[in-house]
């Protein structure tokens, strides 16, 4: 009986956090371009720009996020992707605390695969962030501060600002 009250409990967190993840990016109010944006009081997405094919984005405002979330900048209309399929994916990541650029996937030979859902070398919320997507979307992507799955080199007092493009 216990454990069967225990697998309940999980499923329902599960489906909880999934919905959580769901509300982040589609309700909220709709910028000029159409995007969908997340609104809270907390914190609020750097405004990005493109010129010449480089990503900017707006110095961040306020102390570091307490908890990541995501919002579409520009819907794909390639395959919707599901749990375990591949996606090719190009990224910029900025530091919350300067705004500055602190790795590209230009600074590598090629773009990053990952399989959707799959949590192997890369942060889970991104990899559950790809799930339900579009081959074409473009998402901003915030990891907050003490994120427990970065990588290594970064530092985990900081958050960071993706800008992922799913190719």
């Amino acid at each position: 009986m216990k454990n069967l009250l225990t697998k309940r409990v999980a499923v329902l967190a599960s489906a909880s956090v999934l919905v959580l993840l769901s509300a982040c990016d589609s309700g909220g109010s709709s910028g000029n371009n159409g995007t969908n944006v997340l609104a809270s009081n907390d914190f609020a997405f750097p405004s990005v720009s493109e010129t010449n094919g480089s990503v900017e984005i707006s110095s961040p405002e306020g102390p570091a996020p307490t908890f990541s979330a995501r919002r579409t900048l520009e819907s794909g209309s390639g395959n919707t992707i599901e749990f375990s399929d591949p996606v090719v994916l190009k990224y910029e990541m900025f530091s919350w605390s300067t705004g500055e650029k602190i790795e590209s996937t230009d600074d590598f030979d090629e773009p990053m695969t990952v399989r959707a859902g799959v949590t192997e070398g890369v942060p889970e919320y991104l990899s559950h962030s790809l799930l339900g997507r579009k081959v074409g979307d473009k998402m901003q992507i915030v990891f907050e501060a003490g994120m427990e799955d970065l990588p290594e080199y970064l530092d985990d007092s900081d958050a960071y600002i993706l800008i992922v493009e799913l190719i």
